[in-house]
């Protein structure tokens, strides 16, 4: 059992211990014959935020994604709080911008509505640049590391990555989740800068500044599939 789910184990002559997801979501552990069945437990205990993210790539993939319409009163989401769209006649429009969150709602020109997905995440990416510039100066230092660059492009499923150039790529979609949620995705990528693998010496650096890292990583792999437009 692996949290709520359960996995079927496998054993054969082969020489170390993996998991695998199937299709329908199933759980699979594969083991030597003569391991340890304590030892094949805390295998699958370090490796359950890999099986949390597989798990919910499945359900991403098998699921509809948000059906949000640029219409008046549709809810957009921003740092994990839904705004509501208002589209306003060009000419009312007084600060001359296509799209903004003022006042607690989100105004786009009527003259884009065609455009409205562009403009938004346009948006998103502005705001990425900015929250960047905020939130790395409180992690920069207690991780002691720097990236040589950030990027902010479509990355499909993934978060972000972490190239071997030192520059860390973000999913525009991101910024939609809650700061603290972001934090872990930015905090995730930085050590990835010291440790390339999820080993345990990974983990032991981003729980050194978020300790509760993995409820940061669970909410974004129940939730992820709704960051979206």
């Amino acid at each position: 059992m692996i949290d709520n789910s359960e996995y079927t184990l496998k054993r054969s002559k082969r020489k170390s211990i993996g998991i695998s997801i199937e299709r329908d979501g199933a759980i699979i552990v594969r083991a030597p014959l003569q391991t340890e069945f304590d030892e094949i437990e805390k295998f699958v205990s370090d490796k359950r935020i890999w099986i949390h993210q597989k798990l919910a790539q499945r359900k991403v993939l098998n699921r509809e994604g948000p059906k949000r319409e640029f219409v008046n009163g549709q809810g957009f989401l921003y740092l994990g709080k839904s705004y509501r769209l208002k589209v306003i006649a060009d000419g009312k429009t007084k600060s001359g911008k296509t799209l903004r969150l003022w006042q607690g709602y989100f105004e786009l020109k009527e003259s884009e509505k065609s455009n409205a997905r562009e403009h938004f995440i346009l948006w998103y990416k502005r705001q990425i640049k900015k929250q960047l510039k905020i939130r790395l100066l409180r992690y920069d230092k207690r991780i002691g590391v720097e990236a040589n660059d950030f990027r902010i492009s479509d990355l499909g499923h993934r978060w972000a990555s972490c190239g071997r150039n030192g520059v860390i790529s973000f999913n525009w979609r991101s910024v939609m989740a809650p700061i603290w949620v972001f934090d872990y995705i930015l905090v995730h990528e930085m050590v990835h800068l010291i440790e390339r693998r999820h080993s345990k010496r990974f983990w032991g650096l981003v729980s050194r500044v978020i300790p509760d890292y993995e409820e940061h990583a669970l909410w974004l792999n129940e939730n992820g599939a709704d960051l979206d437009l």
